[in-house]
């Protein structure tokens, strides 16, 4: 059995495997987030991904189509699939706001503000705009505003989610 923190979080080797940061309690609205990592997509992502789901938007893999067309398709590049750029921010945002997660709810009115590029770093900022109790004792409802942004601080992804988060003291 792994020892326990005093907040009971897990301990492996004397660490901490979680924060003790981000229960239920501890977000208020106007909370702004900012995970302090990055991660750059890489060439070879982008394609492995874009093939994996299916994805046949030809702007995602046909350089030729881009090469042709320049002015019509980013100065002749590739833009990275979106459902790659959605999934590297929300893991960006997770350890500083979904540690203590149980459920993620909804991702609703998303949009892809900006293009990404192969070569791209991403950053995830997550401000709190709601929270309210649900049906279960050990948990509530958080919403999110999440905003991806790359290298530049342009925002690529803007997107709500909703989490159902653990509590750290259940009600009873």
């Amino acid at each position: 059995m792994r020892p326990k923190s005093a907040t009971g979080v897990p301990e492996l080797e004397g660490r901490r495997l979680t924060r003790d940061d981000n229960w239920f309690e501890d977000f208020e609205v106007g909370d702004v987030i900012v995970s302090p990592r990055g991660r750059t997509v890489s060439e070879a992502e982008h394609m492995a991904w874009t093939n994996i789901v299916m994805n046949t938007a030809q702007l995602h893999f046909n350089q030729a189509m881009c090469d042709e067309s320049p002015k019509t398709y980013f100065a002749g590049r590739r833009v990275v699939y979106g459902g790659i750029v959605l999934a590297l921010v929300a893991g960006l945002a997770s350890e500083d706001t979904t540690e203590n997660a149980l459920e993620e709810l909804s991702y609703d009115n998303g949009r892809h503000a900006y293009p990404v590029f192969a070569g791209d770093t991403l950053f995830a900022e997550s401000t709190v705009t709601g929270k309210r109790d649900c049906d279960r004792p050990d948990a509530g409802v958080v919403c999110f505003r999440l905003v991806g942004k790359n290298q530049d601080g342009k925002a690529v992804l803007e997107i709500d989610r909703e989490v159902l988060v653990r509590r750290r003291f259940p009600k009873t």
